[in-house]
């Protein structure tokens, strides 16, 4: 959703909207699935060019474990704080960015993109190595199974060839 920065009167805007157009690669490399649409209730502020807007968001989502590749399922939730500045032709350079200035964004155009800053702030939340489970134990690496706790794996029950002399010595 992008909202023109002439549209935000001095005193102030509301404003709720849906992501629905995402797609799980929009959101990350590790989201196999949105159940439910990116949203966020937002307050929208202008003082001058500077954009201010704070608010909430919360999705529905579907990652793969880390480990196995099956499903986990998260909600996440958060609080937004973000402002936004017109992008001028000294940003457009690599520039040095002060620590005040690090959660700073910029919009074109007369327009900021509110979709885009909900994405990359999910991108943000996400855990990077999600897990199904704590005591996940992963892939069999010889057959490509997920390795049940307790039960043997292919991986355990064969000895490679180069090493069946010392597995002798060992009975």
């Amino acid at each position: 959703m992008k909202v023109a920065v002439n549209d935000i009167p001095s005193e102030g805007k509301e404003l709720s909207f849906s992501d629905t157009a995402a797609e799980p690669r929009d959101l990350g490399p590790q989201v196999e699935a949105v159940v439910a649409a990116p949203c966020a209730q937002l307050r929208l502020e202008r003082v001058g060019e500077l954009i201010t807007a704070k608010g909430t968001y919360a999705a529905e989502l579907v990652l793969a474990c880390s480990r196995c590749l099956g499903p986990v399922p998260l909600r996440l939730e958060g609080e937004l704080d973000w402002a936004f500045r017109p992008l001028g032709q000294e940003d457009r350079e690599e520039v040095e960015l002060a620590e005040d200035e690090l959660e700073l964004s910029f919009y074109e155009d007369g327009q900021v993109d509110l979709t885009q800053a909900l994405r990359d702030e999910m991108g943000l939340a996400l855990p990077m190595a999600p897990l199904c489970r704590d005591d996940c134990s992963g892939l069999c690496p010889v057959c490509g199974k997920p390795v049940k706790q307790g039960e043997p794996c292919c991986r355990r029950n064969k000895i490679d060839p180069r090493w069946a002399k010392l597995a002798q010595l060992k009975k």
